[in-house]
């Protein structure tokens, strides 16, 4: 990161920092183009072309007209930027911090939360999945002791060019050769490649604008169609000697009949009514149908997670495709995560001391996908009881629970908190054992009832070694907590438990037999 210059601007200021286009007016003043009128196939590869050599004005106008005319494009990408959006992130200190390190991201973190317009700027930045390119220029300001954005500034994508030596470098389009440079810390300049290619190609909405140009044409043809379809045609019939004035009487007559319903032609004029041969609107909805199909596929990687046809979307097909819509989101919340550290995590502190290029902090997006923590609990006290061994790092990674930091109040067992509770269950215990003690007499029932339950204590014991001892082998074998976690929940199903569903029986009526003995 290049900030000599930066600095030499910052600090020629006292309280802000003029942004690199303060005093154009004229920069993003001029109007869109508004290529999707009248599109066509040859205007699109002619849009195509010149992107492909740095001019990409006419392209970004239509792509900013495909967002904002196509709905089904726009709820679809609205929900892929939208989902980073409820994604909590933090700001992490490097592997092995000090605890200064680990002070430097929390000041950090507590920065960047505080920030105004930053999920807004979240939002304007994602628009490079359509785009390819998304640049917010940063507005500085001072806080106290502190340099910190005050406000973020979404520029058009029009407003910029790239050369035609370098077609991954973004540059401000002034009118000159190859456009200029932008400023170092003065912008966020998000490249979010949703293919491969130079950064003008790299969008989605250059896979998008086929389905979009397919559809519009299908619903114009679909709307010509409605205009006509249970009409009759009104065809006039005159004759050589009609002259024009009378044919113009004629084709008056012929409008006034179909707004009006009635209407008056020359006594030598004919108006016949001929019905249309029949019709149907399917063809234009099926086009319309499979281009929106395809749209959902390209910007969620799926259909079902936005429309189902209810012949093939049964819910485990839906769970799949949703898997696949939450790669996409890992996918940008890394991408946005590596933007978000080099040009506004680290800049920020550059610019007030508390850099360190080899030991710099990071900003992360917690992805990870939600558990069931009954069923993960079930597992992990299940294994522990086999013997295995798991850390509290493992756990607290797949459950999202935090590991306790110094400092904070840690929550307990109830019996550990509440005296009372623990003093009871001692008298309980106590009662309990007083009853497994075997009474002195003479009545064998009585006696067979005392042993009982010791008895039924062996056979469940036996029942379950029985039951476990094939699972505790393979999970002994296991060589991660996931295929422990992984096997157990496959296992479970299959286990053969008839024997402690009997012992469980019996014990079941021997107590009702003891309670009914001791009445």
């Amino acid at each position: 990161m290049d900030i000599k210059t930066a600095f030499k601007r910052f600090f020629s200021r006292d309280n802000t920092q003029a942004m690199q286009s303060s005093g154009d007016d004229f920069l993003y003043g001029d109007t869109a183009t508004h290529p999707s009128t009248g599109l066509d196939i040859q205007r699109v590869y002619a849009l195509f072309s010149a992107a492909e050599q740095g001019d990409i004005q006419a392209q970004s106008d239509l792509f900013t007209d495909m967002e904002e005319r196509d709905g089904h494009l726009f709820a679809e990408l609205s929900k892929r930027k939208r989902a980073l959006l409820t994604l909590p992130f933090s700001v992490k200190p490097p592997p092995d911090a000090t605890e200064a390190e680990k002070k430097v991201a929390a000041e950090a973190d507590w920065w960047l939360r505080h920030l105004p317009g930053f999920r807004e700027m979240l939002m304007d930045m994602l628009d490079a999945i359509g785009h390819g390119f998304s640049c917010i220029e940063i507005e500085w300001g001072r806080k106290g002791s502190l340099w910190l954005p005050s406000a973020f500034h979404k520029r058009p994508a029009r407003a910029f060019t790239m050369p035609q030596n370098d077609l991954d470098s973004i540059r401000l389009n002034r009118g000159g050769v190859g456009g200029e440079e932008l400023w170092n810390m003065g912008w966020i300049v998000h490249k979010h490649k949703s293919k491969s290619g130079p950064v003008a190609q790299s969008g989605l909405f250059r896979v998008l604008v086929w389905t979009y140009l397919f559809k519009n044409l299908s619903a114009r043809d679909w709307a010509q169609f409605l205009n006509l379809y249970g009409l009759p045609f009104r065809i006039g019939k005159y004759d050589a000697s009609m002259t024009d004035r009378e044919r113009l009487n004629l084709l008056r007559g012929i409008r006034m009949l179909a707004r009006e319903g009635g209407g008056i032609i020359p006594s030598n004029a004919e108006i016949s009514l001929v019905s249309p041969s029949a019709g149907q609107s399917a063809p234009f909805l099926d086009m319309v149908s499979w281009c929106e199909k395809v749209q959902s596929k390209v910007i969620l990687g799926g259909t079902l997670t936005s429309q189902a046809d209810g012949k093939s979307s049964t819910n485990a097909l839906g769970n799949v495709h949703n898997e696949i819509r939450h790669d996409l989101l890992v996918g940008d919340a890394w991408m946005s995560a590596e933007t978000l550290t080099q040009q506004l995590l680290w800049p920020v502190l550059a610019i007030n001391g508390r850099f360190n290029p080899e030991r710099a902090p990071y900003l992360e997006f917690d992805a990870r996908e939600s558990v069931d923590l009954e069923r993960l609990m079930t597992v992990v006290t299940t294994a522990q009881q086999a013997g295995f061994e798991i850390t509290a790092d493992w756990v607290s990674d797949k459950s999202g629970i935090p590991l306790p930091q110094e400092g904070q109040t840690i929550l307990k067992p109830l019996a550990r908190q509440q005296a009372g509770d623990a003093a009871l269950s001692q008298v309980m215990q106590a009662r309990l054992a007083a009853l497994s003690v075997p009474q002195s007499g003479t009545d064998n029932v009585q006696l067979q009832l005392d042993a009982a339950p010791q008895l039924l204590a062996i056979q469940a014991t036996a029942a379950a070694e029985a039951m476990l001892k094939p699972l505790i082998t393979r999970v002994k074998a296991a060589r991660s907590p996931d295929e422990v976690y992984e096997l157990l929940a496959a296992s479970y199903p299959a286990l053969d438990d008839m024997a402690l569903r009997e012992l469980v029986g019996q014990a079941v009526f021997i107590a009702d037999a003891m309670g009914q003995q001791d009445a």
